[in-house]
């Protein structure tokens, strides 16, 4: 027998057994160990997400930690970048175990989960670090504490501009993830980041703006248009006063506050107004407290900085537009201000009760002198809010003044407008800008506008009733009803006059009138009135003196059909409108045996927080396949959906069409 075929010793194959187990348990204690590591790495990273979690909800009560926060952000950040090392191989093979039962789409998406995650922790972090030593907020010698911030935000830019771009980064990596594949828990977790898209992108566009917009590299003037939303007007009350504030690198070189009516000059031309104040208030000119006419933002800012400039002169940047809603806001962020020595400091319960109280006459001696300082208290509110922010930030609960900020730009009560389009970009995207959206969809915005010379809005409440039924042809129509109830005693008659302001004149009673109200309601432009309710005026009820015969008008505006009215609600009764049009056939967007119908219904500003039922009819043999929000009620070939206007809702519904 050969060398080569003689059979090996016993001990030479314990030997080579021996060795193969040792290899083994080697190589299992390395994957052992691997797995321990990818274990550790998950746990403190599951650790830091526990803690930061803590931290984010302890904001509510505690004061806004952002040292501790970047602390927290770096170790996720750290011990992701970690993870990520230590489990690439697993990550790698990720997208071919998408077919594990339960988990498959998790595994599958996980290298993008990671890479977002990182592209998110990345930007916090570096968010953070530029942000945190500029927190609380510290006076420099010289300078306020908003002067400091401003000039650290400034010297952070690059930092900032990163920000924007691993933001960027993730929501792009989100886009490329199938949710609908995911386990509940993480499409729970990816749909709160969707939710927080709007935010965080705005936040990360507008950070490196901030200094430009408080003037660093050169000052900047603003109009802050003071509205009174008792006296509803399209873009969220009656324009009572204006502040012209420049801001000079975050110091305020000046702010003046003025009495809507004391800015125009009247040995200069006008123009005339629009016809419906022309119509039902009898003006005569289009002045400068009549400019918001429109309920577009923009649209309106653009005509109260050419008409404040026509007789004030200078360079105006842009246009702030806010209400008694955003006073409140941000008192019940200060929790509390003083506004005259010795007198109780007024909270966001009272402060509404103090301007209606400082409006009205008091030791006054005649009702001319009244006229003159009646809206003087805006200039004392304005200076306590400032001198609260400026010197005792350390008093103020900046998450509940940021969430309450948050809130009212949200409602559309605080409306921002800048002349330069490159700041004016993230703005408008957030929907802060207080413009009439388009829309390749059905959209529907109520817009009132009191004429009454009076604050009734106080007293009024509204519902809104939207109905549409979809047809397999792809041709809708719609009906629209909107309830107007005046909560005020019943009264008889209706007088449409200027008030008489003497010394015995009270807020209470220009409160307790009827209310004339110039209705428009803006629907998808193309679309066809069929049929509406008719309200006719005497000519004894308005001002006028010419009759109302109730036939609403339809006009085009804004890439809108506009259906426009004028109604009066007596006080203490009801009043109630309806609609009927056709609305134009792309309103349903169909492709193959797919149907989409979305709906988009903007508040107006100043307006409360009305009631909206919406239902939807669709044809028979459609099936519901999709539906955000869910139904309240669904029944057959319908359903019904109830909301709150507290700010732009929108309805979106997915159909399987029958072939």
């Amino acid at each position: 027998m050969s060398a080569a075929t003689r059979p090996s010793s016993p001990v030479k194959q314990l030997r080579r057994a021996l060795r193969r187990r040792w290899l083994l348990v080697i190589v299992a204690a390395i994957v052992l160990a691997w797995l321990v590591l990818i274990a550790r790495d998950a746990l403190a990273l599951r650790a830091d997400w526990q803690a930061l979690q803590a931290d984010l909800e302890a904001l509510d009560t505690a004061s806004l930690d952002l040292p501790r926060l970047h602390q927290r952000v770096a170790s996720m950040r750290d011990n992701l970048a970690a993870l990520r090392s230590h489990a690439g191989p697993l990550v790698s093979a990720a997208p071919a175990l998408g077919w594990l039962p339960g988990i498959g789409g998790d595994v599958r998406s996980a290298p993008a989960l990671l890479d977002m995650a990182a592209e998110l922790l990345e930007g916090g972090e570096r968010a953070l670090s530029a942000l945190a030593p500029l927190w609380p907020p510290i006076a420099g010698e010289g300078e306020s504490a908003i002067e400091s911030i401003v000039r650290g935000l400034d010297a952070a830019r690059p930092d900032l501009l990163a920000v924007q771009e691993h933001v960027e980064r993730a929501i792009a990596i989100r886009q490329q993830i199938d949710a609908s594949r995911l386990s509940d828990s993480v499409r729970s977790l990816l749909d709160r980041f969707d939710r927080a898209v709007p935010l965080l992108r705005t936040g990360a566009a507008l950070l490196p703006l901030v200094p430009q917009l408080l003037g660093v590299d050169r000052s900047r003037t603003y109009l802050i248009l003071i509205q009174n939303e008792d006296e509803l007007r399209p873009t969220g009350g009656f324009l009572s006063a204006v502040a012209r504030v420049t801001l000079d690198a975050g110091r305020i070189v000046t702010m003046t506050v003025s009495d809507a009516y004391t800015v125009d000059d009247f040995s200069k031309p006008y123009g005339d107004p629009p016809a419906p104040l022309r119509d039902y208030m009898g003006s005569e000119l289009w002045v400068f407290r009549d400019s918001n006419w429109s309920p577009d933002f923009p649209t309106s800012a653009r005509k109260a900085i050419e008409l404040y400039t026509y007789t004030q002169g200078g360079r105006i940047d842009g246009a702030i537009a806010l209400n008694q809603h955003v006073v409140e806001a941000v008192v019940a962020g200060l929790g509390s201000i003083s506004i005259v020595s010795g007198d109780p400091p007024v909270t966001a319960d009272t402060i509404r009760a103090y301007m209606r109280s400082a409006w009205a006459p008091s030791d006054q001696v005649d009702a001319a002198q009244w006229l003159e300082e009646r809206k003087d208290f805006m200039s004392r509110l304005a200076q306590a809010v400032l001198d609260r922010v400026l010197n005792s930030g350390d008093q103020t609960d900046w998450p509940a003044l940021g969430r309450a900020l948050l809130g009212v730009l949200r409602s559309r009560d605080l409306q921002v407008y800048l002349v330069d389009d490159s700041l004016a970009q993230p703005i408008a995207r957030a929907g802060w800008a207080g413009a009439v959206r388009p829309t390749d969809g059905d959209y529907l915005m109520v817009v009132d506008a009191n004429l009454g010379f009076n604050k009734v809005n106080a007293l009024m409440h509204q519902s809104i009733a939207y109905s549409v039924t979809l047809g397999a042809d792809r041709s809708s129509t719609a009906e629209l009803e909107v309830d107007y109830a005046h909560s005020g005693a019943a009264a008889d008659g209706c007088v449409h006059a200027v008030p008489s302001y003497g010394l015995d004149v009270t807020y209470e009673a220009l409160i307790q009138q009827c209310y004339w109200d110039y209705q428009r309601v803006l629907v998808p432009a193309g679309a066809e009135l069929i049929d509406a309710t008719h309200y006719p005026i005497g000519a004894d009820q308005l001002i006028t003196r010419r009759a109302f015969d109730g036939v609403p008008l339809v006009a085009i505006d804004l890439d809108k059909t506009v259906f426009e009215t004028m109604l009066l609600v007596e006080r203490g009764q009801r009043r109630e409108t309806r609609l009927r049009y056709a609305l134009p056939q792309n309103i349903i967007k169909m492709d193959d045996n797919r149907g989409v119908y979305h709906l988009l219904i903007q508040k107006q500003p100043g307006a409360g927080i009305w009631p909206v039922s919406v239902t939807v009819v669709w044809p028979a043999g459609w099936q519901l396949a999709q539906s955000d929000p869910e139904p309240s009620v669904t029944n057959g070939d319908s359903a019904m959906f109830q909301m709150q206007l507290d700010a732009d809702r929108e309805v979106v519904l997915g159909f399987d069409l029958t072939p």
